[in-house]
């Protein structure tokens, strides 16, 4: 489930999460974003030999998916919430 991975992160808001989730398409694709970008950095980290660049370029991403995620749930992207 795309949502899972930032339902996790974020156990505090995760109900939140997967109610926004239904309605609005780009918090899906952020979730969906995160766990791939997520996944992609275990699965670096895994790797011998390291590859160190992509894992620290994985690291900023997925903390960079954060921040849009917490953004998106306290309307940060421009549309006042009712």
């Amino acid at each position: 489930m795309p949502l899972t991975d930032a339902m996790a992160r974020f156990a505090n808001v995760a109900e939140v999460i997967r109610q926004r989730s239904v309605t609005d398409e780009v918090l899906r694709d952020l979730c969906d974003d995160y766990r791939l970008a997520r996944q992609t950095l275990t699965n670096l980290k895994k790797m011998r030999p390291k590859k160190t660049a992509e894992i620290a370029e994985y690291k900023t991403l997925v903390t960079e998916l954060e921040d849009e995620i917490i953004g998106r749930l306290l309307g940060a992207d421009g549309r006042r919430r009712e």
